[in-house]
């Protein structure tokens, strides 16, 4: 899943989790549905990220252990 797709879903379900809070209780069990795909959603976006920052300071790390 690309980027900007994480964080088109992320933002649609925070939104709908923050209006649906307001109407009704958190131990829904649709809440809690909710809540939970959000989670895992932002779990894959940070290890999406983590995965590039890797990736980019690769070759910095390298630098370090030689020098």
């Amino acid at each position: 899943m690309y980027k900007n797709q994480l964080t088109k879903r992320i933002k649609r379900k925070k939104r709908l989790l923050n209006f649906l809070l307001t109407y009704l209780s958190p131990t829904n069990k649709f809440m809690i549905k909710l809540s939970t795909d959000l989670d895992k959603l932002v779990y894959i976006y940070q290890k999406n990220l983590y995965k590039r920052y890797k990736k980019r300071n690769k070759h910095f790390q390298c630098e370090k252990i030689s020098a």
